[in-house]
């Protein structure tokens, strides 16, 4: 027999897999790390920069100038956006890391969190090259 959990917060007697509280757990973290993201962005430290002459990348970090570049034609904006703050928020890890962490919060994302993480790229936008800002579209 399968070994299974009890539910500790509502209904007594629900018997849940043992991959439950780690899936649950992942999405907690998925949301602090989504809200620290957001308290980057709304920080002012960082501008953006909507471009497709990133040469070839999807983005990067421009650190003494506190910019972030993002390339809408490579990956979905928002996605690359998720990778490149991750960078800022997380700098001991490495690139792999990064793009697994970014890769699996974008597949999470609800509209609503896609059309946040627009809203902020095109607030924080200080230009526009070779796209325009009202090209700029959650992807869904």
């Amino acid at each position: 027999m399968p070994r299974t959990h009890t539910l500790q917060h509502g209904k007594e007697g629900k018997h849940l897999s043992p991959y439950f509280h780690a899936r649950e757990y992942k999405g907690k973290m998925s949301d602090i790390i989504f809200r620290r993201i957001l308290r980057l962005l709304q920080g002012g430290d960082f501008d953006i920069v909507v471009t497709t002459k990133t040469g070839g990348e999807a983005g990067y970090i421009d650190y003494e100038n506190n910019l972030i570049y993002l390339n809408p034609k490579l990956f979905p904006v928002e996605e690359t956006l998720i990778h490149e703050t991750l960078h800022i928020l997380k700098p001991e890890l490495d690139e792999q890391s990064i793009i697994e962490m970014s890769s699996l919060m974008f597949e999470h994302l609800d509209e609503k969190r896609r059309d946040t993480l627009i809203a902020f790229i095109q607030a924080l936008a200080v230009g526009y090259r070779g796209v325009k800002s009202n090209d700029l579209k959650a992807s869904y």
